[in-house]
């Protein structure tokens, strides 16, 4: 068995060859690449050493390591079914109201949990797990485990649901700040949808923020006699350690709302639910993985536009050997120095400072040399190289000039 030392010194040796190997890989066009010869002074045991290990072992131990993923998950395990529901497993004191003895109130007495308003709920903390954001970016995915329960006999259950970016208060509760496109959660019992059904949405543009939380909103679904405390939205887990804050609030819980800790009461409000878990996970994608639109993302990002445009152009020269040409500033201020030149910029025809105004097209005068105006003559014009030099960036375009 070789020597490990000898070994490490092998693989220093060989490195350089496998780097120019790994790069003729990834630049030649050739498929497969050209063989790489080994010079011929390499000492036996490098040699053997080389033909022996593979490729790709020694690829992966001479390549640096790759960046870190722009894509990463946070929010719920999903680790247990969803087996609780909004309408009658949030924290909420309730109140009881006196009616006449019937199925849904044996004893006379019908207890309402809460307003069938508009809710929002979000996980604070978790007992495996983080409910915050990790890192500003997108939600690019949202995996919400449940069904909406309907009621036996009564209408369609309101499945409409969205979901928001969501920053803690100081004071306890959140502060809405963007919302989702409106998505559908399946009915419980049909097509199978149970509490253990898991179904991934992908909003457009719901940016989020590090340290925000991602919170699951429905509009309530309140229907008299039937949804009483609004439609049951199976969508809560059983999980000892975890601590679920909830916001009830007819057009309460939209953009911009104030989901204070402070405003408690018996039907509606602020609650804090513990050992309860919002079964929901996010896809959280940062740079090349987020939209542009989302601080953080480059995706889709339109591409950065010179400061300076110059655009196809027959100019006139005077005279008094005068060519206007034609430039656009986009930034200000905007100065800079403008050239003709030859195709490669081995002559030099004529050359100007200047100082622009932005965002509007000036003409600017260039004194050309008589080489120039000799060539013009001979050739009934000619077609010359514009460059326009601003805040270091160079900008060219061919032109033609003639005499008028």
């Amino acid at each position: 068995m070789p020597d490990p030392r000898g070994c490490a010194v092998a693989l220093e040796y060989v490195r350089p060859f496998v780097t120019r190997l790994v790069n003729l890989w990834e630049h030649s066009p050739i498929e497969p690449p050209m063989p790489l010869h080994l010079p011929t002074r390499v000492p036996r045991l490098i040699r053997q050493l080389f033909l022996a290990v593979p490729l790709a072992a020694l690829v992966s131990i001479l390549a640096p390591a790759s960046s870190p993923a722009a894509v990463m998950t946070f929010g719920s395990p999903l680790s247990v079914p969803a087996t609780l529901n909004t309408a009658v497993n949030l924290g909420y004191p309730g109140t009881n109201t006196a009616v006449p003895p019937a199925p849904d109130a044996p004893n006379g007495v019908y207890h309402t949990y809460h307003y069938g308003a508009d809710t929002a709920l979000w996980n604070v903390t978790q007992a495996a797990g983080d409910p915050r954001v990790p890192a500003t970016g997108q939600a690019v995915k949202v995996s919400l485990e449940g069904c909406a329960q309907g009621a036996s006999g009564g209408p369609t259950p309101l499945t409409q649901i969205h979901f928001q970016d969501i920053s803690p208060l100081p004071g306890g509760g959140a502060k809405v700040n963007i919302s989702s496109q409106g998505f559908y959660i399946p009915i419980c019992g049909a097509t199978g949808a149970s509490g253990s059904t898991v179904t991934t949405y992908e909003p457009i543009n719901l940016c989020v923020s590090a340290g925000d939380y991602v919170a699951f909103n429905d509009d309530g679904g309140y229907v008299e006699n039937v949804y009483r405390n609004g439609v049951p939205y199976q969508v809560l887990g059983a999980v000892s350690g975890s601590t679920m804050d909830s916001f009830i609030r007819n057009n309460g819980t939209g953009n911009g709302a104030s989901l204070s800790s402070s405003y408690t009461s018996a039907m509606e409000g602020f609650a804090t639910n513990r050992d309860e878990e919002l079964m929901m996970q996010v896809t959280l994608g940062t740079g090349s993985d987020a939209t542009h639109v989302c601080a953080g993302g480059t995706q889709g990002r339109p591409p950065v536009l010179a400061p300076i445009r110059v655009s196809p152009q027959t100019d006139g020269v005077n005279q008094a050997r005068f060519v206007d040409v034609a430039l656009f500033c986009r930034i200000s201020p905007c100065k800079g120095v403008a050239t003709l030149s030859t195709d490669r910029g081995h002559d030099t025809y004529g050359r100007s400072g200047f100082n622009l105004a932005a965002h509007t097209t000036t003409h600017l005068p260039i004194h050309v040399s008589s080489e120039m105006i000799r060539l013009i003559r001979a050739h009934h014009g000619v077609f010359t190289t514009l460059t326009a030099v601003v805040s270091g960036e160079s900008v060219s375009r061919t032109i033609s000039v003639k005499i008028f």
